[in-house]
């Protein structure tokens, strides 16, 4: 059970039948998909990008001990998959949709987070900045909350759309994210487009309701909640309830405990650095709590 501090910071209670969570919240509505281990896509042959990536999570998937894989591989189901060397000589990044660090309960689902499917070019400070910590934001509420489901996008704002490689991979001008959080009968939601640059100073700045990142993509989101449902998740949020910083830091203190990172410096070694984050990287690697 949560106290009534944490639902300060997150959910308002419902009372609605359990067999609503039997619902699919992965796919928007009337949108073809296909599966890989751990998430479901739609995949754009012509910007050789997904149009959307679709995942669920929990504590397992974040805290599980499953070692990270960093090699990629082109997807031999999908003809136009882009190869790994179609980033070499660009100014992008290999970013990805669902982060490794989502995945470390699985082998399966690990080897499917280096699928090239997964894989969109993103600038490098915003790689490893602002969208490294959302992922590890969503990985907190998975740790503190029964489950969340994640949808991520790319967005295309312009004509004239700049390219990587021999297979003229897409470059999104800003990306979506919604999520989907729930914990018991208690449901909360939030959206983010950020610009795939380095310019952001706080995911705050680019939070917003659901019903406005459906505006700017024309994806229905969650929409086997039941209409009264979706109507409260979708018009509204409470940025100052979803913190840009850890939530795993601020709810359920008997997750507060001390990690060595998991990450791997370039070296090939673990990284030495302690830390409180759930999940387990240092502020280095991804944790937005930087230990004092």
């Amino acid at each position: 059970m949560i106290n009534k501090n944490t639902l300060h910071y997150l959910i308002l209670l419902f009372t609605f039948p359990i067999s609503v969570f039997a619902q699919n919240y992965l796919v928007p509505r009337n949108q073809a998909y296909q599966k890989r281990a751990g998430y479901n896509f739609s995949y754009n042959q012509g910007t050789k990008v997904c149009n959307w990536l679709s995942y669920k999570l929990n504590s397992s998937d974040v805290t599980g001990s499953e070692v990270l894989n960093k090699v990629f591989y082109k997807d031999s189901l999908i003809k136009v998959c882009p190869s790994e060397d179609m980033y070499d000589g660009y100014a992008y990044v290999k970013g990805q949709f669902k982060p490794r660090s989502a995945s470390r309960n699985s082998v399966n689902e690990m080897n499917e987070v280096n699928n090239m499917l997964n894989v969109v070019p993103m600038d490098i400070g915003f790689s490893k900045g602002h969208w490294r910590i959302l992922d590890n934001m969503i990985s907190g509420w998975a740790v503190t909350f029964d489950s969340v489901f994640v949808i991520k996008g790319p967005i295309y704002e312009k004509k004239a759309v700049e390219t990587v490689g021999s297979g003229k991979i897409s470059v999104p001008h800003k990306f979506f994210t919604v999520v989907l959080v729930k914990n018991g009968l208690d449901l909360g939601a939030i959206g983010f487009v950020l610009t795939n640059n380095n310019d952001l100073k706080n995911l705050k700045q680019c939070a917003m309701p659901i019903d406005s990142v459906e505006l700017l993509t024309g994806y229905d989101f969650f929409s086997e909640l039941p209409e009264y449902l979706e109507t409260f998740v979708e018009e509204s949020i409470d940025p100052n309830i979803w913190k840009d910083k850890s939530v795993s830091y601020k709810l359920k203190s008997k997750y507060i405990k001390k990690y060595q990172c998991v990450a791997v410096e370039k070296s090939g070694k673990r990284c030495e650095t302690e830390t409180f984050c759930v999940t387990r990287n240092c502020w280095k690697h991804g944790c937005d709590i930087r230990s004092k």
